[in-house]
Formats: C-alpha cells, structure tokens, sequence
C-alpha cells in the first residue's frame, strides 16, 4: 500500500480574473468537453513516478459543481497535491482546463494548463492538457481512455525545453468504484457546459514568464477558498502506550477495513481506500482537506515491518465511521490501541 509521495508536475502567479457571470455554452463548441465524464471515477491502479514505482495508487475524481471534477493525493502534513479538471473562460472562450499543485513541504504550487488536443473514437480517448503560457514546450498532462483503462501521464521541460521531456507521472488504472461519484453527479447535473472560473487575463506579471505557475496561494487566481462543496476533517489521534514513538499511516476509505474482531479486510483495504496518509510520530492530530462530502471509515495503524500493511504486531483501531457534510469542518476521536 502507498504511503507517501511528491507527485506530478506542479508548475503554476498573477492578478485576480475578472469577475463576470458563469457563461453557458455548447458541448460541441468545448474541444474535449467528454474528458470531464470520462474522468470521473475511483481509479484504482499503479503509478511510475520520478519518485519511484508505486503498485497501489488511487485518484478519487468526483464533480464539485456542474463543471469542475476534483481529485487530491494526500501523502501528509503540507504534501498534498490536487488535479481538478474544469471549463474557464479562458482566451475568448470556453476551455477545458486543468489545476494542478499543493503544499510540498512549506512551499505552495499552483499550475494552470489548458485542453489543446482531443481524439476520439469508439474505442479510445485521448487528452491533452499543456501550460497555459508555456504550452507544450514547458510541461503537459496526457489522458487516455482505452479498454476501461486509464493512462494518466506527464511531462515537464527538461532545463527548458521539451525536445528530451522528462516523464514525471505514468498512472495505468481502472475505474474500481464509479458509484462513489454518483451522488455529486446528480446532485450538479454533472457535466454542464457552464464555466467555473473566469481566467482571461490571469496569467500576468508571472514570476516565470514560461509558465502559468504560483507559488502564492494569495496570488493564485482560483484558491481553495474558491472551491465549492468540498470539506475538511480532523482526525485527533490517541495512540496506545507501546506505539508513542510511532510513525502511522491513516487510510479513508468507503468500507471498513477492520472489524470488531480486530480482522483485517484485505479486499477492501486495496479496492476502497480513497486516500493513503502518513502521520508522523509528533503529530496527534491531523487534518485531511479538499475531501468529497461522503461517509467515510477511518483506520490507522502502525508499521512495524514497513509493508505498508497492517501486519501481526502493528496497532491499529477497529474502523470508525464518520459522515461529511458538504463545506463542512468535522472532528473526530480516534484511539489506536487494538493490537493485531
């Protein structure tokens, strides 16, 4: 199982967009508009990184208004890095266009990038997504629907220039649990060709010229705190006497994985997590953001053996279920002191 990882290309400054009406348009006039459905979904599968191969990976994509579809990687305190898709007015029109970025360590990262190649047939889709002042040239995302199989890849320049791209990201996946979206996509009707967030003129005085990059969340054109429907939840942690000095990893998922009887179920551990967390041993609390309004259950455990498992030996809690109200701030107890 995960536990912690830099991921992806965040490459992402500028003044405030305009504000205006959402604007409405036609499917047909948005190149790539069917990108927004086709992503939706619990994808479940393995991810080769920059950073190393990871067997188990999983991007939770669920619709948080009529036309923004949102994901996040949680890997810890300060080390959480979100991809959203959504429609902006952007040069003119509606596009289909893409934020990427989050806290790595201390330092906040925004990008912008923009849909500029769609190709699509019965039995495949293909997506691209560049910067959206670098363009190709700087960095790009790449989706493709082939078979039920997602392939999600980026790039970023290599010194510069893409003639030698550098592949950041290689997610292969299936779309484990679509039910899990179904609730927001009915709630917003979602997909509707209505834009989110107007970005014309959003991308100006840059502190890279190249690309449409933020390392200020107070400069970023479309923050967190422009983002509907999605909540918080706290998680303090009281952990068993042998284990103070531990490290845990935190999961959320839709089913239990451990019961009453300190059993661990394995099946939904790898098919039903929606994010994978490490807690470091000084932290006894720890606040998971960007979170789909859902019921969830919370499990931690300790690693002794570094599987990234709950294994004979670890501590861990009997899984606590806990319901999240969109754009709400929840708190929770949880006590980790059931020895497996």
């Amino acid at each position: 199982m995960l536990n912690s990882l830099l991921l992806i290309l965040c490459l992402a400054n500028c003044d405030n967009p305009d504000e205006h009406s959402p604007s409405s348009g036609n499917p047909t006039d948005i190149l790539g508009y069917d990108v927004l459905a086709e992503i939706n979904g619990h994808w479940v599968g393995s991810n080769q990184t920059s950073f190393g191969f990871y067997e188990w990976f999983a991007f939770d994509f669920r619709p948080i208004s009529s036309s923004h579809v949102h994901s996040i990687y949680e890997g810890g305190s300060n080390q959480n890095i979100i991809t959203s898709l959504f429609i902006a007015d952007f040069e003119g029109k509606q596009q289909i266009m893409a934020r990427n970025g989050g806290w790595l360590g201390n330092q906040y990262r925004a990008t912008y990038f923009v849909l500029d190649k769609a190709e699509e047939s019965n039995g495949s889709k293909y997506y691209r997504l560049v910067d959206a002042v670098g363009r190709e040239d700087r960095a790009y995302m790449e989706l493709r629907f082939e078979n039920d199989t997602l392939y999600f890849d980026a790039y970023k320049d290599n010194g510069g220039a893409l003639d030698e791209p550098l592949h950041h990201m290689g997610f292969k996946g299936t779309n484990f649990n679509p039910t899990y979206s179904e609730p927001s996509t009915e709630l917003f009707d979602f997909p509707q060709p209505i834009t989110e967030v107007n970005l014309e003129n959003a991308f100006t005085n840059l502190i890279d010229s190249d690309s449409a990059l933020f390392l200020e969340e107070s400069a970023d054109p479309f923050p967190k705190s422009n983002h509907g429907h999605l909540s918080d939840l706290t998680v303090n942690i009281e952990k068993a006497n042998a284990i103070q000095e531990d490290n845990l990893l935190l999961y959320i998922s839709k089913k239990p994985i451990v019961d009453t009887n300190g059993v661990v179920n394995f099946d939904n551990l790898n098919k039903a997590v929606v994010r994978t967390i490490d807690v470091q041993s000084f932290e006894t609390a720890y606040i998971s953001t960007y979170l789909h309004p859902d019921t969830y259950f919370i499990t931690l455990f300790s690693d002794k053996d570094g599987n990234f498992y709950p294994s004979e030996g670890d501590f861990t809690n009997v899984s606590k279920e806990i319901t999240v109200a969109p754009e709400s701030v929840v708190e929770m107890e949880v006590s980790v002191d059931v020895k497996l």
